[in-house]
């Protein structure tokens, strides 16, 4: 029996009034760009890519912020701290290649990180002050190998959380909100020094978690002195560059809002919090209508926010102007369904389908048509006998395996590279387009009916269909017609995802 799925009807008669009550106080993905949680779905220091990062505080508060780095392919840890801004603050990060083969975060910034990264110069030599560190495996080797890949180079690409932990008061000298921001004199043009914003006493953050002789630092007591719960007002924004081929793709974070009404203010070496940490209440604008439901986790309201049962984009890859393209496909909260480590039940969870042994392949349908309304041809899959044949190699269903998916388009036939063309990611998918050059692609996550992806039920008994997805199309054109065949030129774009949501009511238990 086809499960009841809800037309918007429906939807306004379950939500009514009840589902625009309190929009701010629920977890809900904020169109303005503005949140208390930032994702960035992807970051690249692979093949001479550097990724560019920032994060800015529009507010008028002092901010504890947890910031975290995860692997591409199953979200395990690379590097997070905790990052101090004052208000109206910017801080801003590169991640590049490292001589080991895996990834590096290079910080110019002054603002206060514990540990603290930046240098020990003057502030009138501000490049001796740059800070480094490089990611770590940790997370995926020895006592804690997850049956994936084992060596470093598992760290250049992947993606990054931001997490608002809580707003810093009390602005009297030597407390928290204080040591982020002072106006410092610091050496100007023609040997006058002019009045600045600089950090106050980075290292009096970095000694309240440290422990001096059994006692500890005033976080370390109490971590939640000087703080009330977190405001929001965070946006972000990355870039992908690769200097050697002229190429720069920019994309902004995608902001959740309300994520927590507590404060979640942790010690720089604790994993928490994560996206598991907030309120369990989503407010999600589907068919026209704010849909509000309470879940289980905290992650499921989150998910809630982003998850698509179609995700739609276009792509290029004309010969005639050296076009490519590629999809960053981004899970940004599967760990919490697939990896035993993390997971909010046993693995796997609803909507995901498979647990994680080293990849977690979830099957996907697509279909894509040129500028002209031609669609692909749809694979017809005749009935057959049972037992079937074996599956030829190479001919199963298309699959996403990672939290962090690069899918290339080529036209069928062309030789395969080692890493993508772009993004230089050496485990991607490939999709051949045929004769088709440029038009859109559909994702349907839930080809068929019944639905195979679709959340465990809400309070309320309702399930969303689909996976939680981020991420972008990236394009690349070149022109190397004029100067005697030389390439004078590079040109690029990336752009956001679209998609479709869809919901049902939960069938009975069986």
């Amino acid at each position: 029996m086809k499960r009841k799925t809800l037309t918007t009807a429906v939807l306004a008669g379950l939500t009514g009034v009840a589902g625009m009550v309190s929009v701010s106080n629920a977890v809900n993905l904020n169109p303005d760009g503005l949140g208390q949680v930032l994702l960035y779905p992807y970051y690249s220091a692979r093949g001479g890519n550097d990724t560019l990062i920032s994060i800015v505080n529009t507010t008028d508060n002092a901010k504890s912020v947890k910031v975290r780095f995860l692997e591409a392919l199953n979200s395990r840890e690379v590097l997070d701290f905790n990052l101090y801004m004052s208000e109206y603050d910017v801080w801003v990060a590169a991640i590049t290649g490292n001589a080991a083969g895996g990834g590096s975060l290079i910080i110019p910034d002054s603002s206060c990180t514990v540990p603290y990264f930046f240098g020990q110069g003057t502030f009138a030599d501000e490049t001796a002050r740059f800070g480094s560190v490089d990611f770590v495996d940790f997370a995926y080797t020895g006592p804690n190998d997850d049956s994936g890949p084992q060596g470093i180079e598992r760290t250049a690409s992947g993606y990054i959380e931001v997490i608002e932990m809580g707003t810093l008061v009390d602005i009297t000298e030597g407390s928290a909100a204080a040591a982020t921001h002072v106006l410092t004199n610091v050496p100007g043009p023609g040997g006058a020094t002019v009045e600045v914003p600089r950090p106050a006493d980075c290292q009096q953050l970095v000694d309240a978690w440290t422990v001096f002789g059994g006692t500890g630092g005033y976080w370390i007591q109490d971590e939640l002195i000087d703080h009330e719960m977190p405001s929001g007002g965070l946006f972000g924004g990355g870039s992908i560059i690769n200097v050697a081929e002229g190429t720069m793709f920019s994309y902004n974070a995608d902001a959740i809002d309300a994520f927590s009404t507590a404060i979640l203010h942790t010690d720089p070496g604790d994993i928490f919090p994560n996206l598991n940490s907030g309120d369990n209440v989503s407010n999600v604008f589907i068919n026209g209508v704010v849909d509000t439901q309470t879940w289980l986790e905290g992650v499921e309201a989150v998910s809630a926010n982003v998850l698509y049962d179609t995700v739609m984009n276009e792509y290029v890859i004309d010969p005639a102007i050296n076009s490519r393209s590629e999809w960053v496909i981004n899970f940004p909260t599967k760990r919490f369904y697939v990896d035993g480590a993390f997971a909010i039940d046993t693995p796997p969870v609803d909507p995901f389908t498979v647990a994680w042994t080293g990849d977690a392949c979830e099957p996907v349908a697509f279909q894509f048509w040129d500028r002209e309304e031609a669609p692909s041809n749809p694979v017809i899959q005749p009935p057959i006998i049972s037992p079937p044949p074996p599956t030829p190699p190479g001919s199963g269903p298309f699959t996403l395996c990672y939290e962090t998916n690069v899918i290339r388009f080529d036209q069928t036939g062309g030789a395969v590279p080692t890493e993508s063309e772009i993004l230089k990611e050496p485990r991607f998918a490939t999709i051949p387009m045929g004769d088709f050059t440029s038009g859109w692609l559909r994702f349907e996550f839930n080809p068929d009916d019944p639905p195979v992806h679709f959340t465990r039920p809400s309070a309320a008994g309702i399930q969303y269909l689909g996976l939680p997805t981020i991420g972008f199309w990236v394009n690349t054109y070149s022109n190397g017609q004029l100067g005697g065949g030389t390439v004078l030129a590079n040109y690029g774009g990336t752009f956001k995802h679209r998609g479709s949501r869809r919901l049902q009511i939960a069938p009975p238990a069986p």
